[in-house]
């Protein structure tokens, strides 16, 4: 049931961004094209890892809270040393 409703808000978020960028000119970029294609990456990427969470740690009982805790912890910690230095690439804004 939650797969369903997933697909469909994914689908229906692609189909308004390909109506809402048909205004007629002609030299369009392809933006469009190119976020429905990470929007679709990035669901397929979540479900992946789903299932490989699930896969690994089905034989294991894990109090819920120390996982997501966990997981935060991670997180933050991931971040707090790609963020700065991701802020300090700088690109060319051709």
């Amino acid at each position: 049931m939650s797969l369903a409703l997933i697909v469909a808000a994914v689908a229906i978020v692609g189909i308004s961004g390909i109506m809402a960028s048909d205004d007629g000119d002609d030299d369009k970029t392809p933006t469009t094209p190119l976020g429905v294609g990470l929007i679709i990456l990035a669901q397929l990427f979540t479900g992946g890892q789903f299932v490989t969470e699930e896969k690994l740690l089905s034989g294991y009982y894990l109090d819920p809270l120390l996982v997501v805790g966990l997981e935060g912890f991670w997180g933050c910690l991931y971040y707090s040393i790609l963020l700065p230095i991701f802020q300090n690439v700088h690109c060319d804004p051709t």
